[in-house]
């Protein structure tokens, strides 16, 4: 049975995301971008000096430090905003030294322990019909996919007819649609019709959920195999089966799938309960001829 949302509840709803709308934008949140250094940064007041300068920032820009490793900076002129979060990756230089730092947009409910699952990305659309390069028609466009944030260069200046280009701001855990339907009105006939446009993702991130960190997915997430090695090893310990790279066959495959974290077959959970059967069965056989020989 699907949910039904009462029109005031909604409205209650609308009401509270119009003003964290405006709390960000009085904040200047809604242009304000994260740095997030791996190993050691230039004190704040040198930031503060450095950013504005290695950046090519044109205005005012509002540096702040959030914790240790990450450091929010807030800008006046959306093109700063795009291009200093464009920089997925880059390096502060200071006294000699180069301090790495990876680049995120500010959200609500920011968690130093966690990594924003928005990202910057190129979109492209191919073969897009002259008619829709202007830059209203392709920030519609591209809304269907995340924030449109720009256009590039060839495409404003029709240097490249065969494609079109966006710089996006999107979710990574979201869908990402491969074609979006256009729907165009003829004006001779009046009549609807329905344009299918390819989308094309330049280089889209991965994001783990496991870790919540960008840059890889859930089977290469090296903190989950850690943790599922230590979660087999248990239940090598607590089962009794020695050491794991002494185990063969099916049992062998039992572990490794708890490892994986994947569905284990049947056939071998039953082939490791019938392992420890057929063991307890000898160590019963064993015990009564030992009892036989006492008693002869």
């Amino acid at each position: 049975m699907d949910a039904v949302i009462s029109p005031q509840l909604q409205a209650v709803g609308e009401s509270i995301q119009t003003k964290v709308n405006a709390f960000t934008i009085e904040e200047g949140l809604h242009q304000a971008v994260i740095l997030k250094f791996s190993y050691g940064k230039p004190n704040l007041q040198e930031l503060r000096q450095l950013i504005p300068k290695q950046f090519d920032v044109k205005s005012y820009c509002n540096v702040g430090q959030l914790e240790y490793r990450h450091v929010l900076v807030r800008f006046d002129l959306f093109e700063d905003f795009v291009q200093v979060l464009s920089r997925s990756t880059g390096y502060v230089k200071s006294k000699g030294d180069e301090f790495f730092f990876r680049s995120f947009p500010w959200t609500i409910g920011f968690n130093p322990r966690e990594e924003t699952p928005k990202s910057v990305v190129w979109i492209s659309f191919p073969d897009l019909p002259a008619n829709f390069f202007s830059k209203k028609s392709l920030m519609s466009i591209t809304s269907a996919v995340g924030k449109p944030l720009v256009v590039d260069k060839a495409t404003q200046d029709r240097t490249r007819p065969g494609t079109a280009r966006v710089k996006v701001l999107l979710d990574l855990l979201a869908k990402h649609p491969k074609r979006v339907r256009i729907n165009i009105v003829d004006k001779n006939s009046g009549k609807l019709v329905e344009h299918y446009q390819e989308i094309v993702y330049d280089n889209l991130p991965k994001y783990c959920t496991c870790c919540n960190n960008q840059g890889h997915d859930v089977k290469s997430c090296r903190w989950r195999m850690e943790k599922t090695n230590e979660e087999v090893a248990s239940v090598v310990k607590i089962e009794g089966l020695g050491s794991i790279e002494k185990l063969e066959g099916d049992a062998k495959e039992f572990l490794n799938a708890k490892r994986a974290e994947q569905l284990v077959d049947e056939a071998a959970k039953m082939k490791v309960v019938e392992q420890q059967l057929l063991l307890t069965d000898f160590e019963n056989k064993l015990d009564q001829k030992m009892l036989m020989a006492k008693l002869m």
